[in-house]
């Protein structure tokens, strides 16, 4: 059994590299779609508990609570296998959550990175098992690999849905999302040269501006206001922890591609897109219509007539070509990365796994220490 670390799978895995795993699992999706005996995914769950390290008012109900910054603890789980790549996963975050009200609406922040408790790392790991012999197979550390995982997705619906000839990006946040996705969607769409970054955050989006520009060698502009980074825009990307319309729908214009990487839970609506700027889309794709996480603002249309469920087609779809939809200049175009699904954690840390094995990387465990042979 291997332990895999973040830094391992920076040096094994390419956002390349990703980009195809994902669309093997997609139309693994496709294929699977319905079936009665088999499934490939179990939805993704969310549980939320009070937190009393520092807060008095801890057992309050959260949406009570949100108006004023306040921590909850945050344990969620999903999982999913992938036939191709031989492995099941599940993936499992144990986590702190802080919910404020900034000026652009109520905020989701994961204390992580030295924020949590006494510096201490915090836990997000996906467990893969073999699906050949049933044996465990690896622990693979989530963090890297989810922020890939997560842009990928993205990437793959840029691949399908937006024009080739893009130059000018609007990016809407300025943490780890908005770094993967700007990288992987630049992977696709080598021909951005320049990115209007916005965030709440003067300092953030200003350092963040500077960090990726020196890294991807390309102009990246932060900017005062969110029309900056929609209007003359042919990419606009949104990848930031609000939970509101980060910019008006009503400045949307033919040509352009809007990617929203922003999804809710059971218990937390977002509406990161403008429900009427939805409403003006010629073609809406989305991650996953099997699991309706994240997908606020398009049942907000379909509940006001101006969208059907029936003209809404996912990624699986898209990916094995039954449905091909109309790009170019005189459509504005929408992919909505609504939902994580373990099938992607199993392809992509598959993928990993096996990269892993080839060279020799990680910590090895004995499988006597995982596995167990009952006696009669």
């Amino acid at each position: 059994m291997l332990i895999l670390t973040n830094e391992d799978v920076s040096r094994l895995l390419t956002i390349d590299e990703a980009i195809e795993a994902l669309r093997i699992s997609n139309r693994e999706i496709a294929q699977f779609r319905g079936g009665n005996e088999f499934q490939l995914n179990r939805p993704r769950t969310n549980h939320y508990m009070p937190w009393r390290g520092e807060d008095p008012q801890a057992d309050r109900p959260i949406a009570v609570g949100a108006d004023n910054p306040r921590i909850v603890y945050n344990f969620k789980s999903m999982e999913g296998g992938s036939p191709h790549f031989g492995v099941w996963a599940v993936r499992s975050s144990s986590d702190l959550v802080r919910f404020a009200t900034g000026p652009y609406g109520l905020t989701h922040t994961y204390l992580r990175y030295g924020d949590l408790p006494g510096a201490k790392g915090y836990s997000d790991l996906i467990f893969l098992y073999n699906m050949h012999d049933a044996q465990f197979e690896a622990i693979i550390h989530s963090a890297r690999l989810q922020g890939i995982r997560v842009a990928a997705t993205s990437a793959l619906g840029v691949d399908y849905l937006c024009r080739h000839d893009v130059t000018r990006m609007g990016l809407f946040g300025s943490g780890w999302q908005a770094a993967a996705n700007l990288r992987a969607i630049r992977h696709v769409r080598p021909t951005i040269d320049r990115v209007f970054v916005f965030s709440p955050n003067p300092d953030h989006r200003a350092r963040f501006a500077a960090r990726m520009a020196e890294e991807l060698e390309v102009d990246v502009v932060p900017v005062k206001s969110p029309e900056q980074a929609v209007v003359g825009m042919d990419l606009i990307c949104e990848a930031s922890s609000s939970r509101t319309p980060v910019f008006d729908g009503a400045l949307l214009r033919p040509g352009q591609h809007v990617v929203s990487v922003g999804a809710g839970d059971e218990l937390f609506h977002r509406r990161l897109i403008d429900p009427q700027g939805v409403a003006r889309c010629n073609t809406v794709a989305v991650h996953s219509l099997d699991v309706r996480f994240g997908l606020e603002e398009i049942e907000d249309c379909i509940q006001e007539g101006t969208l059907a469920w029936e003209n809404i087609v996912d990624l699986p779809d898209l990916v094995t070509g039954r449905h091909e939809l109309k790009t170019g200049d005189e459509q504005i175009t929408l992919f909505k990365n609504n939902v994580g699904l373990g099938s992607q954690f199993a392809a992509v840390g598959g993928l990993v796994l096996q990269k892993a094995k080839s060279a020799g990387v990680g910590f090895h465990l004995s499988q006597d220490k995982v596995a167990q042979v009952m006696t009669r």
